[in-house]
Order: C-alpha cells, then sequence, then structure tokens
C-alpha cells in the first residue's frame, strides 16, 4: 500500500467535521424521499498516513517519530451506516486512484463510482447531468453532500457555482487560505499576473484587488505625489471576502468557517459549510447539524450563541 501522508495537527478536526455530518445527513434523510450520494472530488487513496512524535519511552534520544495509517475522506464516507445510496469517488494521481480501486473490493456491497481525471471538469459534469432534487421539485429526487478537500489552488470558481446550481448539495469546502495570501504578497511588485490568474479563477472575481489591495503615499511634495500598492488585507479579512464570495453563489447558507493551522500554528485552510437548497426546511435542517458540529471545533470564546 502506498503511503499518502498530508495534513497537518488540525487534519483529524477536519476530517471529524466531515464524519460527524455524513453521519447526521444519512440518518435525517433516510425517512425522506431522497436517494443520498456523496461526492468526493480529491479523494486521495482512502488512507492518511500521519507521523506523529514519539513516545521517549527510554528518553528523548530513543524518541523515535511513529508512522499512524488512519481513515481518510474516502473510507469514511463508505463506512457511513446507515449508508450513502452511492459514494463517488474522483482522483487524478494514477497512484492513489490504484489505492481507490483496491479500496472499493473491500465493500462490494456499496455503491462505489470511481472517476479518474481532472475534478473540475468531473464535478461540473456530475452537477449538470444528474437530476437532482431542487427545493420545489415534488417526489423522488437525489440530494447529497460534496467535499472539496483540494492540495492547493485548483478548485475553480465555475466548480463551485456549478455545485451551487444543483439546489441539492450540501458542500464542505477546505478552502486554501495559506494559497490566497502566498498569491497575494504584500509586495505589489511579486503579484505577478500567473499569481492575479490563479486568483481570478478561484475566487470567480477581481474586485479583490481593489478590496485588499490600498494606496500609500511614499513622497509627497509641490510638485506630485508618488506611492505604491500595498496589500492592507489581513488573513482575517481575506477568509470574510472568500465568504462573502461564496454567498453570491449558495443562497441557502454559507456558515462562518472553522480555520485550520500548519504544524508551525499558521492559518492553512478555512473550512467552510454552505448549502445550496434554498428550501427553509432544508436549509435549517443542514445548518442545525453543521453549525452544532463547527462550533465543537472553535475555541471557546469563538463559538456562535
Amino acid at each position: 500500500m502506498a503511503k499518502h501522508v498530508f495534513g497537518g495537527p488540525d487534519t483529524s478536526k477536519k476530517l471529524r467535521c466531515l464524519q460527524e455530518y455524513l453521519q447526521s445527513f444519512s440518518v435525517a434523510l433516510r425517512k425522506q424521499q431522497f436517494a443520498c450520494i456523496y461526492i468526493d472530488a480529491f479523494a486521495g487513496s482512502g488512507t492518511r498516513t500521519e507521523v506523529r512524535p514519539g513516545l521517549p519511552l527510554f528518553g528523548p534520544d530513543f524518541a523515535e517519530p511513529e508512522e499512524v495509517t488512519t481513515p481518510g475522506s474516502a473510507r469514511i464516507a463508505i463506512e457511513i451506516d446507515p449508508p450513502m445510496h452511492s459514494v463517488v469517488l474522483i482522483e487524478q494521481d494514477a497512484s492513489r486512484f490504484s489505492e481507490l480501486q483496491a479500496l472499493v473490493d473491500e465493500y462490494p456491497d456499496r455503491k462505489i463510482i470511481l472517476r479518474n481525471g481532472d475534478a473540475n471538469q468531473l464535478v461540473q459534469r456530475l452537477c449538470t447531468n444528474i437530476r437532482w432534487r431542487g427545493p420545489d421539485t415534488v417526489g423522488h429526487g437525489i440530494r447529497g453532500v460534496i467535499f472539496l478537500d483540494p492540495y492547493g489552488m485548483e478548485v475553480s470558481w465555475q466548480t463551485v457555482e456549478a455545485i451551487a446550481k444543483t439546489k441539492a448539495l450540501d458542500c464542505w469546502y477546505f478552502f486554501p487560505l495559506s494559497g490566497l495570501y502566498r498569491n497575494a504578497p504584500h509586495d505589489p511588485a511579486k503579484l505577478d499576473p500567473g499569481k492575479q490568474a490563479s486568483l481570478d479563477r478561484v475566487l470567480g472575481a477581481t474586485d479583490w484587488r481593489s478590496r485588499w489591495y490600498s494606496h500609500e503615499v511614499a513622497r509627497e511634495d509641490i510638485f506630485e505625489t508618488q506611492g505604491q500598492a500595498v496589500r492592507r488585507a489581513d488573513v482575517n479579512a481575506i477568509e470574510a471576502y472568500v465568504k462573502g464570495r461564496l454567498e453570491t453563489a449558495f443562497k441557502g447558507a454559507v456558515l462562518d468557517p472553522v480555520r485550520l493551522h500548519h504544524n508551525n500554528g499558521a492559518p492553512l485552510a478555512s473550512l467552510f459549510f454552505a448549502v445550496s437548497n434554498t428550501s427553509s426546511a432544508a436549509v435549517k435542517l443542514a445548518t442545525d447539524m453543521a453549525s452544532h458540529i463547527l462550533n465543537s471545533g472553535r475555541p471557546s470564546h469563538k463559538r456562535s450563541r
């Protein structure tokens, strides 16, 4: 089995949020006329290898790091009971996709659909082709949960919009916060066209330039004023901007995220939850479940009242 090492100290928190929501979602919709689907856009290998500090039983010089293998999002979703009607796993990397194929063989009683390819193209195709149950549809239909957990800034805004237009998918988006502030440096000289295009693609907007940057006067005399743009937006402001962008697409609700961190404590990503369904009953059910889960992952002084 190939090792799939990823994440940091907060990765287990992210996966716990997903697991708890899928469990609650499956139970809540079991009694309704829905076929429940789970889509994992960056499914990985199904497992995660975590490197933990060793226990210094014989002194610090003998404390060897320990590798521990734990379930990834794909395995977590497959093992939900009662099971989802369908689990769709998307992975582009060939070796990780091979691991997913082996994982499927472990669960012959589950309906698992594997797709090897670009997540943006495949998710947009699924969102367009599946007959979803929207907020005003009568009778049977499909409702589901999608998990966007990119390795970097792979998710395009077109994919976000496609998910929102289904009006049937609840979306957990592990938004690459660190990728945003790396691509939006304080020094505007380092904001090259490639970084700007990447930010435009992920955010689906260009107004971040004026929202995040302001003009700073460098020299002023009787003849002229000279200055340059500098980034004024901090991580909190950038995260708030992202939430605002998601709210333009998801008309049901977008909850305040839980922020996760690198090993060194620096901000890594923001775990957002968004509801595409606009039915008041669906929004209340989804946000009640997700709010409880997200609040359990916040510091006590930041929990919603």
